[in-house]
C-alpha cells in the first residue's frame, strides 16, 4: 500500500513538472505577442524597439515574471551530468542578467539611472545586451547539443525527426543572432528606430519554444515502443 502511494505520488510530481515545464515554455514563445497586444490596452503605447525596451512600459511586471520563471526552471533543471547543468544554469544567469540590467530607455536619456541597481544607461546597456545575446545563443547550444542526445546507442525514426527539429530551431536562433550583430555593426540607426530587435526576438524565442514542446512529451514525434517512461529524469534527453 504504502509503495504504490509513493509510486502515485512520484508520478504526479512529474506530471505537476511537466506541466510547468510546458506552461511556461508556452508563456516564453507567446511573450511577444503579450507584450505587443497588451501595450494596446494603455493609451499612448506604441510597439516598442525590442522585448527588452517593454522593461520602460506598464508592461514590465510581466517581462519580468516570464523572465524570471523560466530563468528559475533553468537553473533547477537536473541533467545528466556537469555539462547539461552548467549549461542550462549559465542560460537562467544570463536571463537574470537581462532583467536585473535593463537597457537603456528610447530615446535614451544620458546618466540616467535604471534597474534594479540604479546604475547609469551607458554601463547597464552593455551589460543588458550582452546578456541577452549569451541568452539566446546558449539557447542555441541547448538545442542543438543537448536536447539531441540520447541514452540509446541508436536513435529510433522518431527521435532522429526530433533531432531535427532540435537542430533546425537552434540553427534559426544562431541565424537571427547573426543578423542582429550584422543590422548592428551595419545598420545601427535602422535597429535602433525600428522594431526589427523585436521580430526577430519573436522568431527566436518562437524556435526555442517549440523545440522546447517537442522536448516536453506532448506528443509530438513520439517514440513507438509503448513502454511508461518512469520519471522526468527519463525524459531529459527526449
Amino acid at each position: 500500500m504504502f509503495s504504490e502511494w509513493v509510486l502515485s505520488h512520484n508520478r504526479s510530481n512529474v506530471t505537476s513538472y511537466r506541466n510547468l515545464k510546458l506552461f511556461i515554455g508556452i508563456l516564453g514563445m507567446a511573450l511577444p505577442v503579450i507584450l505587443v497586444v497588451g501595450g494596446l490596452f494603455y493609451p499612448g503605447h506604441t510597439v516598442q524597439h525590442s522585448v527588452s525596451h517593454y522593461y520602460h512600459t506598464d508592461l514590465r511586471d510581466i517581462l519580468v515574471g516570464i523572465l524570471a520563471s523560466a530563468s528559475i526552471l533553468f537553473m533547477t533543471y537536473a541533467g545528466y551530468g556537469i555539462i547539461d547543468d552548467i549549461l542550462t544554469w549559465a542560460v537562467g544567469v544570463t536571463g537574470f542578467g537581462v532583467i536585473l540590467f535593463p537597457c537603456p530607455t528610447f530615446p535614451e536619456v544620458p546618466h540616467a539611472a535604471i534597474g534594479v541597481f540604479r546604475l547609469a544607461q551607458e554601463v547597464s546597456g552593455p551589460i543588458h545586451f550582452s546578456c541577452a545575446g549569451a541568452f539566446f545563443f546558449l539557447l542555441a547550444l541547448n538545442s542543438i547539443f543537448l536536447f539531441t542526445l540520447s541514452d540509446k546507442k541508436v536513435a529510433g525514426d522518431a527521435k532522429r525527426m526530433r533531432n531535427i527539429v532540435y537542430i533546425v530551431c537552434g540553427i534559426v536562433i544562431l541565424a537571427c543572432l547573426a543578423e542582429l550583430l550584422i543590422l548592428d555593426l551595419t545598420a545601427n540607426e535602422f535597429l535602433g528606430s525600428s522594431s526589427i530587435a523585436l521580430v526577430f526576438e519573436a522568431i527566436m524565442l518562437l524556435a526555442f519554444g517549440f523545440a522546447w514542446l517537442v522536448k516536453s512529451d506532448i506528443g509530438l514525434f513520439p517514440d513507438m515502443e509503448s513502454t511508461p517512461r518512469r520519471s522526468s529524469r527519463s525524459s531529459r534527453r527526449r
